[in-house]
């Protein structure tokens, strides 16, 4: 029976298994299964050896394996490669094949979550990524993609302006966005007066508030790309601030969970099954 997983350390909660098992429910593949294994860092070589094996069909990688992981793999799809980063893991002729479908999930709640893709946004003013891991990369790249899409439909795209902690690391992900960096003091003032935020920090995660999320302004678009209970602090201050949408991660997360379950099972899922079995409304 194939069993497929999500690793992550200490991975307290997780919408992952439930989203794919509905999933494989919906196509009719009893013998598949998925599950959460709290895997810490010095683990991950060995859980990804299991890929490697057989033992398992494939792994999605949550905090903190996702750039971790890179270095242990044989082969990067794009955009994996592009990001530094991987979200899922498969085995390929014998070896270990990295993706990131943080990307088109990103993307997707982008455009529709928050009402990006087309003319009901005009593109104005600006738009601010907290954060510089692997979640944050993922959302640079989906962010340049957005707006390569608006491009092409004669659209603009607001500028992308990154606050991280690490000056670094942040200009590393201000270039894949096609952006600027920011110092994280700046973070407040810049979140305050955005159009656009999106939150790709370990922040929410763990209860807390973000730089600027009580000075939100009406009419901001927010994606926190985190989610749960203690997760809803940067949502509830956008929809209290006026906002034109807010939405947390789980969008995201189906969204990205459906494009790993093309790459480990080999079948287009249903995304409404899914979002069923997770309580998420779906626009059909």
């Amino acid at each position: 029976m194939p069993v497929a997983a999500v690793l992550g350390w200490p991975l307290a909660r997780t919408l992952s298994p439930p989203l794919h098992n509905a999933a494989y429910a919906a196509a009719g593949l009893t013998g598949w299964s998925y599950e959460a294994r709290p895997t810490p860092p010095e683990g991950l070589a060995a859980a990804l050896a299991e890929v490697r094996a057989g033992r398992l069909a494939g792994v999605n990688l949550t905090t903190p394996h996702k750039q971790a992981a890179v270095p242990l793999l044989d082969d990067l799809l794009p955009p994996a490669a592009e990001t530094g980063a991987v979200n899922t893991v498969v085995p390929r002729r014998g070896g270990l094949t990295g993706a990131n479908t943080d990307v088109p999930g990103g993307l997707w709640a982008l455009q529709a979550q928050l009402g990006l893709g087309g003319p009901d946004w005009d593109g104005s003013g600006t738009a601010v990524l907290l954060g510089t891991g692997g979640v944050a990369l993922a959302m640079a790249l989906a962010w340049r993609r957005l707006g390569a899409s608006r491009a092409a439909a004669g659209l603009p795209t607001a500028p992308l302006a990154v606050a991280g902690r690490d000056p670094a690391r942040t200009a590393v992900v201000a270039a894949l966005a096609g952006g600027t960096a920011l110092g994280y003091e700046a973070a407040a003032d810049h979140v305050a007066g955005a159009g656009v935020v999106i939150q790709a920090t370990t922040l929410t995660a763990l209860g807390q508030p973000v730089p600027g999320q009580d000075r939100l302004a009406a009419g901001v678009r927010v994606l926190d790309c985190n989610y749960g209970d203690t997760a809803q602090g940067l949502v509830d201050a956008a929809r209290a601030a006026g906002a034109a949408a807010a939405a947390d991660g789980v969008g995201m997360l189906l969204a990205q969970a459906a494009e790993a379950i093309v790459l480990m099972a080999g079948f287009e899922p249903d995304r409404a099954a899914m979002a069923a079995a997770v309580g998420l409304p779906w626009p059909g």
